[in-house]
């Protein structure tokens, strides 16, 4: 059965159908369930208006399945937000870090497409499926369509002076402060407190990024406000990981052509004297006797 012959419920697609008869159609979902206090619907009210706004036009979206009850259906993250996931210990690679940072803009570059600022970008609120990819969520909080913002920014990840306000460059403020977090398992100035953090940034202090491998120059610029759209950033983040996949192919390559080009007989008479080899003790003494042939030598002729 051809997906465009079935009216799909919103988030679902043909990837979640189990069965289809006469008259109606199954799919499974991997979903929870999001609610709230009866004194908190104006949260849940503006992430379900959010996530109807944002359809399911975007794989790096938390997949919204509609409304139950007092509730929200979510798609089920298996290993849920990316600080949480770090907090139980797991190391992530380089290669997933760039890949969630990628992610990441992407999102954000889509639901301001939508003309939705999240309002509280973190590593709180990305979650992780299945596969490590980033699902962007918690939208409870968010701006949309210039509806004031009901949360703000976490302190290390809130603009200086700023106050209240959202915009492009808070949420880019807080995204390379998610980066920092995502790069190093920390949040920027953890040791600080919230009252520190703040003078720190407003006097154009930053915590220093020579231990971050890549990314440095787009964790600064968005700091430092140099980049006008998330678009801009977004080319930034792929081109400095480019270039650190770049770099790393380079050195392989050098490794591999210096091996290549080098004399086979070279390579084994190498091998040979590596104090690793067993016959590396037998060479030695070998080479400690020749003064003692010579000697033998000698005096035998002047005998």
């Amino acid at each position: 059965m051809r997906e465009s012959v079935i009216k799909w419920p919103l988030g679902i697609c043909y990837k979640d159908l189990v069965g289809a008869g006469l008259t109606s159609t199954v799919a499974r979902l991997d979903a929870v369930v999001k609610f709230v206090d009866l004194e908190d619907l104006n949260y849940l009210e503006r992430e379900k208006l959010v996530y109807e706004r944002l359809g399911r036009d975007h794989s790096g979206i938390v997949r919204y399945f509609g409304v139950v009850e007092n509730a929200i259906l979510l798609e089920f993250a298996s290993h849920t937000s990316i600080r949480q996931y770090v907090t139980r210990g797991n190391q992530a690679p380089l290669s997933i870090k760039l890949r969630w940072v990628k992610q990441l803009f992407d999102a954000v570059q889509f639901i301001h497409s939508k003309g939705v600022l999240h309002s509280d970008i973190s590593c709180n609120s990305v979650f992780l499926d299945k596969d490590l990819n980033i699902r962007l969520g918690d939208f409870g909080g968010s701006d949309i369509d210039r509806h004031a913002p009901l949360l703000v920014y976490e302190t290390s990840h809130s603009l200086p002076g700023s106050g209240q306000d959202i915009s492009t460059k808070t949420e880019l403020f807080a995204l390379c402060s998610t980066t920092y977090e995502i790069m190093t398992g920390l949040k920027p100035y953890n040791h600080l407190s919230d009252y520190e953090i703040s003078t720190a940034f407003s006097e154009g202090r930053y915590p220093d990024l020579k231990t971050i491998p890549v990314l440095r120059h787009t964790i600064i610029g968005c700091w430092r406000e140099r980049y006008k759209t998330i678009e801009e950033a977004l080319r930034e983040v792929k081109l400095e990981g480019t270039f650190n996949s770049l770099a790393k192919q380079q050195k392989l390559t050098v490794r591999l052509v210096a091996t290549i080009k080098e004399p086979r007989h070279l390579r084994h008479f190498r091998a040979l004297l590596c104090r690793e080899s067993i016959l590396f003790p037998f060479l030695l003494t070998v080479v400690s006797l020749v003064p003692v042939v010579g000697w033998v030598k000698r005096w035998r002729l002047f005998r």
